[in-house]
C-alpha cells in the first residue's frame, strides 16, 4: 500500500492533497458541498428562467445587473475582509450571496426574481476576495496553480452525478426539478459555509489587517485605500493581468449564459441532454487536471495559455457553424472546451495572486475585480440583444474577447520576461 502511495504521489496534484494542511484543507474538503449544487443546476439555470417566461433580452439585463452588484461590492471587498477578518467575512457574505439566492430561485415566480436574487449573488465578490485569501493567504506560491486545480475538481465531482438531473428533468420538467435544486443549494451550501466557519483559521496577515483596522471606520479605511488604487494603475503587470482576466471573465459568462440557448433552441438538442453535455466536460476536466494541468507553470504561462485560448476559438467558431441535431459535434466542443478552461482557469488565478503585492492583497484584489466587472459589466446586454436577433453570434463575441485574451497574454509575457531573468540571475 505505502508504494502506491508513493507512486500515486509523483504526481503533483495528488502531492498537494496529501500535502494540505490547515485551511488550505478544510477550504478544500468542505468545498463539495458549493461545487456539487452548482454544478447540478447551472446547465438548466437559462432554461429555467425561460420557462418561467423570461426572454434572452431580459437574461442579458439580469446579467448585467448581476455584473454591476458584483462592482459595488467588489470595491467594499478588501475593506470588508482586512476589517472583519477573512473568517468571518466569508461566513457573512457567503450566506447573503448564495444561501438567499439559492432560496429566491427555488420559489421565482418571475422576471423580478431573478432580479432581486442577482443584487444578492453580486456579493458574492467579497467571499471571492475573503475565500481566496483564507485559502491561499499561508500558502507557498509554488502551489497555487494546483491549490486552485484542487478546488476546481471538487466542484467536478458534480458531474458523475449530473445525470440524475437529467433524469428528473425529463420526468418531472425543468421547473420542478430546478425548484428542488435549488433548495436543496441552500442547504447544501449554507451548511459549507457553516463548517469551513468552525474548521478554519484566521490567515497570518488576516490577523495582523483586522488589528491594524480595528480603530479605523470602514469609510475612512475605503478613502484610505485610493492610494493602493493608484499604485495599481501605475503598475503594468497588474493592469496588463486585469485585462485577461476581464477578458476571459467575458467569455465565460457569456458562455454559461447563451451557449445553453444556442444548442437547445437552435440546433434542436433537447434541453435535458444538457446535463449529458455537463459530465462530458467535467470528466474531461478531471482527467486534465491530473494529467495536464501537474505541467502548468504560471511562470511559463503563455504557451500552455494560447493553446488553450486557440482550442475556444476554434470551439466558439465550430459550434456556430454546426447544423441542427448535431449531437455527436456539440459533444466534441464540449470536450474541447473542457480541456481549454481546465488550464485557463487556475492559471488565470495563478497570474491574478502572483502579481499583486502580498501585504495590500485584499483591497488590491477588491479593485483587481473593481477593474475587471466594469469591462464585462455591459456585456450581459449586448450578448442578450444579440441572442435575440441570431443564437449564434454571442459565440461571435466569444472569439473576439478570446483573440483580445491572446494579445493580452503575449504582452504580459513580454513584461515578465525580462523581470523573470532578472530574478534567476539574482
Amino acid at each position: 500500500m505505502k508504494r502506491v502511495i508513493s507512486l500515486l504521489r509523483k504526481n503533483a496534484m495528488v502531492d498537494i492533497l496529501f500535502t494540505a494542511k490547515g485551511n488550505e484543507l478544510s477550504c478544500m474538503l468542505t468545498e463539495p458541498l458549493w461545487g456539487i449544487p452548482y454544478n447540478l443546476y447551472l446547465p438548466f439555470a437559462s432554461m429555467y428562467m425561460v420557462c418561467l417566461g423570461m426572454s434572452a433580452f431580459q437574461i442579458g439585463v439580469m446579467q448585467t445587473v448581476f455584473f454591476l452588484s458584483q462592482v459595488v461590492f467588489a470595491i467594499l471587498s478588501g475593506v470588508l475582509t482586512d476589517k472583519m477578518g477573512r473568517r468571518l467575512c466569508t461566513l457573512v457574505f457567503d450566506c447573503l450571496s448564495w444561501s438567499v439566492p439559492a432560496l429566491l430561485w427555488s420559489f421565482a415566480q418571475g422576471y423580478e426574481w431573478f432580479l432581486v436574487a442577482a443584487i444578492f449573488n453580486g456579493a458574492w465578490r467579497v467571499t471571492e476576495n475573503s475565500w481566496y485569501l483564507l485559502f491561499i493567504e499561508d500558502s507557498a506560491e509554488d502551489r497555487l496553480v494546483r491549490l486552485f486545480s484542487v478546488t476546481h475538481i471538487a466542484g467536478l465531482i458534480a458531474g458523475f452525478i449530473a445525470p440524475l438531473a437529467f433524469g428528473f428533468v425529463q420526468k418531472y420538467g425543468v421547473v420542478d426539478t430546478m425548484r428542488v435544486l435549488y433548495f436543496i443549494t441552500f442547504v447544501m451550501m449554507t451548511a459549507k459555509f457553516v463548517i469551513l466557519f468552525f474548521f478554519s483559521k484566521e490567515t497570518r496577515i488576516g490577523k495582523r489587517r483586522m488589528e491594524e483596522c480595528k480603530k479605523i471606520s470602514l469609510l475612512s479605511h475605503l478613502w484610505d485605500s485610493r492610494h493602493v488604487f493608484f499604485d495599481m494603475l501605475k503598475n503594468k503587470r497588474i493592469m496588463l493581468t486585469v485585462a485577461l482576466v476581464a477578458c476571459y471573465m467575458t467569455m465565460k459568462g457569456t458562455q454559461d449564459s447563451f451557449w445553453p440557448l444556442l444548442v437547445t433552441e437552435r440546433l434542436g438538442i433537447p434541453e435535458e441532454n444538457l446535463s449529458i453535455f455537463a459530465t462530458i466536460k467535467n470528466l474531461l476536466m478531471l482527467v486534465s487536471y491530473f494529467v495536464i494541468v501537474p505541467h502548468v507553470n504560471a511562470d511559463k504561462f503563455k504557451h500552455p495559455a494560447l493553446l488553450s485560448i486557440f482550442l475556444l476559438i476554434f470551439q466558439q467558431a465550430m459550434t456556430m457553424l454546426l447544423p441542427p441535431g448535431a449531437f455527436w459535434l456539440v459533444a466534441i466542443g464540449a470536450a474541447m472546451e473542457a480541456l481549454a478552461l481546465s488550464i485557463l482557469t487556475p492559471l488565470t488565478s495563478a497570474l491574478q495572486t502572483i502579481a499583486i503585492p502580498a501585504e495590500e492583497r485584499a483591497r488590491m484584489q477588491g479593485f483587481f475585480f473593481t477593474f475587471c466587472l466594469l469591462v464585462t459589466s455591459p456585456f450581459g446586454m449586448i450578448a442578450g440583444a444579440l441572442s435575440d436577433v441570431n443564437r449564434a453570434l454571442p459565440m461571435g463575441l466569444n472569439i473576439l474577447f478570446l483573440l483580445l485574451c491572446a494579445f493580452f497574454a503575449l504582452r504580459l509575457d513580454r513584461f515578465s520576461a525580462p523581470q523573470q531573468q532578472l530574478e534567476h540571475s539574482a
